[in-house]
């Protein structure tokens, strides 16, 4: 067979994904021709249907060293050095295959991935609403999106994103979870309400959902269905956020004694508990008054000194009006 003969019988193979025969067409070409580029380049795309990326790139070099100018082949050798745990030098293919060609989903795709493995936010969630710009219908893209944003508090453009995403699959658990906790994280707590309603009829279990679900309905008065999905998240175990839900739902209703207990449940696992020392101290000043209550928070100053938290409170408290002593309730 001449050497266009065995081009065209790799092509073949390759194309009906028989990677392993397509791979010793080209070899058979690249034993004449070793610098002929279709069978570098059907030799690299062959080896990556095998998954053996470290052949695919001694291929995909040599083919790049004859044609540099190649954003595909920049983009694809950037997967197979991911794939292969060379992070530094995949992203300096997707970036010289996006000099080339912008809107390279793939370039953006890996890029992206990359940067949200290594920890660097900013960079995936540039790269991925650069993807998304793209191709605005990719769901798990748009999620992620959002939940970079929502990490990052900009709850807004999170928001935007999860709602781009419920365009896509209306349902989407995801989407629905991540855009009520942007809207709680914005204040909107009315707009979120039905949303946590239709995440917790599609994951009622779960205790992250059914905390900031209660955090909501708390913020919006309903304090008894507030304690209901607290309840059911401490009836799996011990939980934090729980505990200290109740305590403002105890606070709300008046019951300040009993939020002081809640409070005490966390801090006997965690004494150092910044939110839960706060949280006992702002109900210790509504049950037993401003003195029980400063005193409260300066000895816990003393024991925890690098807790800026408790420092914030006592200044704040110190700069409310001064009151009358009040008189400690008897238990």
């Amino acid at each position: 067979m001449d050497l266009q003969g065995w081009l065209q019988a790799g092509q073949a193979n390759r194309k009906n994904r028989n990677f392993r025969e397509a791979a010793e067409c080209f070899r058979q070409v690249l034993q004449t021709e070793p610098d002929q580029p279709q069978a570098l380049q059907g030799l690299a795309d062959a080896c990556r249907g095998l998954k053996d990326f470290e052949a695919c790139l001694v291929a995909w070099d040599r083919y790049l060293a004859l044609r540099p100018g190649d954003g595909t082949v920049q983009a694809r050798i950037g997967d197979a050095c991911r794939r292969t745990g060379r992070g530094d030098r995949a992203i300096t293919h997707y970036e010289a295959a996006l000099r080339h060609d912008p809107r390279n989903r793939y370039a953006l795709m890996g890029l992206g991935d990359l940067h949200h493995k290594a920890h660097r936010p900013d960079e995936a969630l540039a790269a991925w609403e650069r993807l998304l710009e793209v191709d605005p219908g990719l769901l798990n893209i748009r999620t992620m999106a959002g939940n970079l944003c929502r990490r990052r508090l900009d709850f807004e453009r999170a928001a935007q994103h999860f709602r781009a995403a419920l365009k896509v699959e209306p349902g989407n658990a995801y989407a629905l979870f991540g855009l009520a906790d942007a809207l709680r994280g914005l204040g909107r707590f009315d707009e979120a309400a039905p949303l946590w309603e239709a995440v917790l009829r599609v994951d009622p279990a779960n205790p992250q959902v059914l905390t900031r679900a209660g955090d909501c309905f708390r913020q919006l008065g309903q304090l008894a269905k507030a304690e209901d999905l607290f309840n059911r998240v401490l009836a799996q175990g011990y939980d934090r956020c729980a505990q200290l839900g109740l305590a403002k739902v105890e606070a709300g209703r008046g019951m300040y004694r009993e939020a002081v207990q809640h409070c005490e449940i966390i801090l006997a696992r965690n004494p150092e508990d910044p939110r839960a020392v706060v949280l006992k101290g702002q109900a210790l000043e509504a049950w037993r008054g401003k003195v029980a209550a400063q005193a409260y928070l300066e000895e816990q100053q003393t024991r925890h000194p690098g807790l800026r938290e408790i420092a914030g409170a006592l200044s704040r408290m110190r700069m409310a009006r001064p009151e009358y002593p009040v008189e400690p309730t008897v238990p």
